[in-house]
């Protein structure tokens, strides 16, 4: 999974052993901060839902790694939980960060939500497209344009690949490619 955005550039390599469990490495620049975080990431499936119609999801991630700023290194840390709920037409999600890298970040929260909605419905193997907004709360910003930031975006999938497109309430792009094998 490769992420890009106005907060960071986000690489995300994972293998999951079972549908619950999944381990993998993540390579991370903070673009506001130039850090970059080296670390080794675990998820973990706490709760899924399936109906006739749906599909919710809980999850626990946690990453343990180093902080890089400069010459100096830091012990770095994240717990996050998450949680989605889908149809095949609508979707809704959400998940809160908590990260700690010791002098260089002594604690800070992140909070992100998602809704989107399918305008039609595509048999298996066509494209899927979906209009979706996020919303992130970034409470320890300074700079107030940054602690609410809301993202309008196109998501595009078939089969194992999707494409996320999108340009929030800064003027700053986002660009996702996620690849299943």
């Amino acid at each position: 999974m490769q992420n890009n955005n106005w907060e960071h550039s986000r690489l995300h390599l994972h293998y999951s052993p079972d549908y619950k469990h999944s381990v993998g490495i993540v390579l991370e620049n903070e673009n506001d901060t130039n850090r970059y975080n080296t670390n080794l990431q675990f998820n973990y499936l706490l709760d899924r839902q399936n109906t006739d119609n749906s599909q919710a999801n809980a999850y626990l991630k946690m990453a343990a790694g180093i902080a890089f700023d400069g010459d100096e290194k830091e012990p770095n840390t994240s717990i996050a939980i998450a949680g989605d709920w889908e149809t095949r037409r609508y979707f809704i999600s959400y998940e809160a960060i908590g990260d700690y890298a010791g002098d260089i970040d002594n604690g800070s929260f992140h909070q992100y939500g998602r809704v989107g909605v399918a305008p039609y419905v595509a048999n298996y193997g066509n494209i899927h497209t979906w209009l979706m907004l996020q919303v992130e709360h970034h409470p320890e910003e300074l700079n107030d344009d940054d602690q609410l930031i809301a993202t309008p975006l196109i998501r595009l999938f078939r089969g194992d690949y999707l494409a996320e497109l999108g340009i929030n309430t800064n003027g700053d792009a986002m660009f996702n490619w996620y690849v299943r094998f």
